[in-house]
């Protein structure tokens, strides 16, 4: 007898919880995207190269469709601020869109997505950091390396810190920011002779 009693009191204390989960609001998911430059004041229309661009590394943390919040040793998550497509796709597709408008006679390749043809330049981007803070600031931290044809390396380190508010837009424009000062100065070291 005392089992039926527990059971029957389990069952309603289960129905009562799933009557209170189903009433609660769902908070819909908001999708981010980056994106490429449309206009700049900077170009290099007279440099006729084949550059092939390669992501070598990229933190696993970031490779998850939840936007990330970093700050010192902790990583924060939101399940409702996500990037519409994979964050290391878009950075690869941003970077390579803007070379092609600052540097606009170039053919430029994704490796190892596309073919490997004879290049001028091997880009190759190692990504550190790539989140931030609301209410605080964004944080780029990317490596870069350029082969050219000769073997020649050059190597520069880029780190980014802006201060942003307390909305995911922010957040996001302020990569985008970061990002686009990034491919002028990578521009700038493709176009030297």
């Amino acid at each position: 007898m005392k089992i039926y009693r527990y059971l029957i009191l389990t069952l309603i204390v289960v129905s009562m919880s799933a009557c209170i989960q189903l009433g609660e609001s769902v908070v819909p998911s908001q999708y981010y995207v980056l994106e490429s430059m449309t206009t700049t004041n900077q170009s290099y229309p007279d440099k006729h190269v084949t550059i092939t661009v390669e992501l070598t590394e990229f933190p696993d943390y970031l490779k998850r469709p939840q936007i990330v919040q970093q700050q010192q040793n902790v990583i924060y998550f939101t399940d409702t601020k996500r990037w519409a497509t994979a964050l290391e796709e878009q950075l690869l597709s941003l970077i390579t869109s803007n070379l092609g408008l600052l540097l606009p006679q170039a053919t430029i390749y994704i490796n190892p997505w596309q073919s490997k043809r004879h290049t001028d330049h091997s880009l190759q981007l190692s990504v550190k950091k790539l989140s931030g803070v609301l209410g605080q600031q964004t944080d780029i931290d990317i490596r870069w390396k350029t082969v050219d044809k000769h073997g020649e390396q050059r190597r520069g380190k880029f780190i980014d810190q802006r201060p942003i508010n307390d909305s995911y837009e922010e957040f996001v424009g302020s990569l985008n920011r970061g990002l686009e000062e990034l491919s002028n100065i990578l521009a700038q070291e493709l176009a030297k002779p």
